[in-house]
């Protein structure tokens, strides 16, 4: 590889070149804060009288002006009143001193406005002191009790009326259910507030069964009277001396409630105590809806409905009025209880007991629809053996459904109204008859169809079904029909209500056939029966007398 030769001219030249100088450094701050090395530019770039507010922005400012100065006017203007009031409150307090009173209205006199347009401090003068009220008198501590407790409408519970015992027969209001004898009533006070702005339809007052002095017209009693119920000495019993009654009270909303357009009400909308009669007229509904009529017509629902609010008013001691807003209220209990007998009683326990299956094969699906037509003939669904036809209304799952929603416990219908279940009446069955031919129509296409209880699908075959365990089953045979449902009712009932104790006789069961055949040998009219052995008798005691007088 041939060698490169450098020439020395080229190597004499860069070493006569001058040194090239180092670029000059920054010079140093103190920190980043200094500013001193820095450009400083004027802060204003314009000239100050080349800047001129437009002409739309000068008419808002002195708008704003205007408005801010009409404010401090009206500011004084009110301070000035409120200064004259001040001064004759004091000039009419008899405790305050004269000198007071004229230092004050000096001040009154020479109180001059602020020049600068600006409310200053100095121009606040302290008030005169005002006259100090007697003292209130000091009532004494009331020890907290349960019961004054209870009765303080902001502290008792909405549950607290809901399981108390119910009235005795005679002094509820019910004017149209067993025992036929129903105890005169008086109306509350009727109070409409602004419901009609509610849109609220109920009955008029006036289509109530009721007659026109209040009470239920009289039940005609064909029964003939025995001898002891006749006396001569029968008479009209005392009248009573009028009480006046307390006034009802006006029943309030809660504290806080906000009454919205379109919004149904509930009990929770009113004050506690008002809330608990509420609830307790709810149960009482709901038990006449189960035991009287599954489906009342629109005139006897507020008709129960006012009874109900009533007996709870008296079962409680207390005496509230009841509006067409409280009375709507109630009144809605009767869907809800007839909803859950379908679907918390007999739907969860109905495809099991009855042996439908869920199943979608095609031999399932027959089956199930060969099922519900048995059912369905002749309603045979209720019977204790479907197919033969065997025990009326006995079938297990109607005793199940009872022990789960009216004897389930304490709480219970069947506990706290007991005299409305005992024996268990015709209408319950009727609507535990409905019930369940609703549920078997579901499975009729051999696949559960769910729908919705409602009144109007069910009303008729509540009445077919009604009339037929009245006509055609108790009136075959009362007595025995009678002693069934009593059975019934105590196996639903026990645990629950006290077992009815049995009062000693002295008669059994040969004395009282001797006393049948007795009975039937005579008429009871004394002109046609045999009366010597008496007379005997009599003239026998009038010898003795005769001779003890000699």
């Amino acid at each position: 590889m041939p060698r490169q030769v450098l020439s020395n001219s080229e190597s004499e030249d860069e070493r006569a070149a001058p040194a090239a100088a180092p670029p000059a450094t920054k010079p140093s701050r103190a920190s980043r804060d200094d500013l001193s090395g820095n450009t400083i530019l004027d802060t204003r770039t314009r000239a100050v009288s080349s800047r001129k507010p437009s002409q739309k922005q000068a008419a808002q400012e002195k708008e704003n002006d205007d408005a801010r100065t009409k404010q401090f006017e009206a500011m004084k203007k009110e301070l000035h009143r409120a200064r004259k009031k001040l001064a004759a409150a004091e000039n009419k307090a008899p405790a305050l001193s004269r000198n007071d009173d004229d230092d004050f209205e000096s001040e009154e006199d020479s109180f001059e406005e602020p020049q600068n347009g600006a409310f200053v401090s100095s121009s606040i003068t302290p008030l005169g002191r005002l006259p100090v009220p007697p003292p209130s008198q000091t009532l004494p501590l009331r020890k907290t009790t349960k019961s004054n407790a209870m009765k303080d409408p902001k502290r008792i519970s909405s549950t607290a009326f809901k399981t108390l015992p119910e009235l005795p027969a005679d002094q509820r209001s019910l004017n149209d259910i067993t025992p036929p004898s129903s105890p005169t009533r008086v109306d509350q006070p009727f109070v409409d507030n602004d419901d009609d702005e509610m849109g609220i339809d109920l009955p008029n007052r006036g289509t109530s069964t009721r007659t026109a002095s209040g009470a239920a017209p009289p039940a005609h009693d064909k029964r003939p009277r025995t001898v002891s119920q006749v006396s001569p000495d029968d008479a009209p019993p005392p009248k009573r001396t009028k009480s006046r009654a307390p006034k009802p009270k006006e029943a309030r909303f809660r504290e806080g409630f906000v009454q919205q357009p379109g919004a149904k009400p509930a009990a929770r909308d009113y004050e506690p105590i008002v809330e608990a009669l509420l609830l307790r007229a709810c149960s009482e509904y709901s038990v006449r809806i189960l035991a009287l009529d599954g489906f009342p017509a629109p005139t006897l629902q507020y008709q129960w409905a006012e009874e109900c609010f009533e007996n709870a008013c008296k079962t409680s001691k207390e005496h509230y009025q009841c509006s067409r807003r409280m009375i709507k209220l109630i009144t809605k209990r009767g869907s809800q209880v007839r909803g859950k007998v379908v679907d918390s009683t007999f739907r969860p326990t109905f495809a099991v007991r009855y042996g439908f299956d869920s199943r979608t094969s095609e031999k399932v699906i027959q089956a199930n629809k060969l099922n519900a037509q048995a059912l369905l003939a002749k309603a045979a669904f209720h019977y204790k053996d479907p197919v033969k036809r065997k025990g009326y209304g006995e079938n297990s799952i109607i005793a199940a459904a009872r022990k789960l929603h009216i004897f389930e416990d304490k709480t219970s219908y069947g506990a706290v109204f007991p005299s409305y279940l005992n024996p268990i009446p015709a209408p319950l069955m009727a609507l535990e008859f409905t019930a369940l031919e609703f549920l078997t129509k579901e499975w009729e296409t051999g696949v559960q169809v769910k729908a919705q209880f409602t009144e109007k699908n069910n009303a008729a075959t509540y009445q077919t079904h009604l009339q037929d365990i009245n006509e055609k089953w108790i009136n075959v045979n009362p007595a025995v029909t009678e002693k069934l449902r009593s059975k019934w009712y105590q196996r639903a009932a026990q645990g629950l209500v006290p077992a009815e104790t049995e009062r000693p006789t002295n008669i059994d069961d040969d004395d009282q056939e001797a006393l049948r055949a007795e009975l039937d040998g005579r008429t009871g009219d004394t002109d046609s029966e045999d009366e010597g052995d008496e007379d005997a008798v009599d003239r026998a005691g009038a010898a003795g007398d005769d001779a003890g007088g000699i």
